[in-house]
């Protein structure tokens, strides 16, 4: 073997042995009552708090894993996390069961401009809405590529799971539950309407939130000018789509009067899919409007409800809204979803429809095959207003109590063709 030969063969075995033998450390254990900040971090000497998870540089294929049943003081930071589709960077427990993540007036987990980031199989705890809390369980801001999977989150000002711009986002079996704002928020950048941080454009891109459970987040007590205790609730989204969730019990302590929550809902959005879903107790304030089920509201384009199930909100089950200053809202579909005993606070019935009268007009609805039964007024009703293009085909309407007042207020424009008629005072359908 000549000289030079030698000097190949030695690199060789220097990079498959040497490389072999001092590459970097990818999984981090951290265990409040076994741990100390000065470990390696390794399972069996873990790290001790939060503090060192921080000042940690996490690579593609990290993961950082905190001790199941144990509570540790957040928040969480991170800042630029750049994990790939092949090596995400994982945030969760070890174990059987979930740690805890305490973010006692703040946020228990924050992320901003980061990809490929999984966090899994946490609980996020906060002092409460009514008790100092200032922030949200988990707080993604202008992410990609990012998954928030098994996850309970609860006593939060704001929300259980708050994602604002950014693309690719996914939300699964989330159980966001006395939260303020609402359980889970996904909004493109920018202020809303009412001025909070929110959509004024449909910029955040493909987002999915299946599995998910938002129940009893009442209100938030800071916000007086807008609506608060939203179950669901998506906003400047291109592309989304919630399915097989829940909400039930929101929105009964909203600070106000004026425009509400709703169970699961959208605005300002393009494309959107809201389909399995139940929708159920949900409510508004003493003085307040909506409290229902489901809503597409201002700006909504090209989107579809179906196959939902809407009862006993205060209420209409199937908002049908357009809010001044909001973009275009057309071409929509709501089809073979149910309503039973909704509205009985607002709207008194299974689908309303307003539209603000200095508001861009709204065109282009296709309601079919939907099954309404109501005990209060109405199975439709649509506020004075010019609906063009709205039409009510195959539809099954029926009243449990005597009246033969199916559609309710004043329908310019819209078409009721081969529906399904019957009330408690008529013996026979029409």
């Amino acid at each position: 073997m000549n000289m030079q030969t030698y000097r190949i063969f030695l690199i060789l075995v220097f990079l498959i042995f040497g490389f072999g033998c001092t590459s970097p450390q990818t999984t981090f254990y951290v265990d409040h009552l076994m741990g100390n900040d000065v470990n390696p971090g390794t399972k069996s000497k873990p790290f001790k708090t939060i503090e060192k998870v921080n000042a940690l540089s996490l690579r593609p294929g990290s993961s950082v894993l905190f001790a199941c049943g144990q509570t540790f003081e957040g928040p969480l930071k991170f800042k630029g996390l750049a994990g790939t589709r092949e090596q995400p960077i994982l945030i969760g427990s070890f174990g059987k069961g979930r740690a805890t993540i305490n973010g006692g007036t703040g946020n228990s987990i924050w992320a901003d401009s980061c990809s490929w980031l999984h966090v899994k199989n946490l609980k996020v705890i906060g002092d409460g809405r009514l008790k100092g809390n200032k922030g949200s369980g988990v707080e993604f801001r202008h992410v990609q590529n990012c998954t928030i999977d098994s996850l309970e989150a609860s006593g939060f000002l704001w929300s259980g799971v708050k994602a604002l711009g950014g693309k690719n986002l996914k939300i699964k079996s989330v159980y966001a539950h006395d939260n303020g704002f609402s359980g889970i928020n996904v909004e493109s950048d920018g202020q809303d309407a009412g001025g909070l941080e929110g959509s004024g454009g449909k910029t955040f891109r493909n987002v999915y939130i299946a599995n998910s459970i938002a129940e009893n987040n009442p209100g938030c007590p800071v916000v007086r000018n807008n609506h608060s205790g939203n179950g669901i609730l998506i906003g400047g989204v291109t592309n989304g789509m919630i399915e097989y969730c829940e909400a039930m019990n929101n929105g009964w302590d909203m600070p106000r009067d004026g425009n509400g929550p709703v169970g699961i809902w959208a605005y300002q959005s393009d494309s959107i899919t809201i389909q399995y879903c139940y929708s159920h107790h949900n409510k508004t304030s003493a003085k307040g409007k909506d409290g229902g089920g489901f809503d597409f509201d201002g700006g909504i384009t090209n989107s579809v409800m179906q196959y939902n199930y809407s009862a006993h909100n205060e209420g209409a089950g199937y908002g049908i809204f357009q809010y001044a200053g909001a973009t275009t809202w057309s071409n929509n579909i709501v089809r073979f979803n149910t309503s039973f005993n909704d509205g009985s606070k607002n709207g008194q019935c299974g689908i309303l429809m307003w539209c603000d009268p200095s508001a861009v007009p709204m065109k282009g609805l296709k309601a079919y095959e939907n099954t309404i039964v109501n005990d209060q007024a109405f199975c439709v009703n649509l506020e004075p207003g010019n609906y063009p293009d709205f039409n009510f085909e195959n539809n099954c309407f029926i009243l449990t109590v005597p009246s033969d007042r199916f559609i309710g207020g004043s329908f310019k424009g819209a078409i009721f063709d081969e529906n399904f008629y019957w009330s408690k005072s008529d013996l026979h359908p029409k």
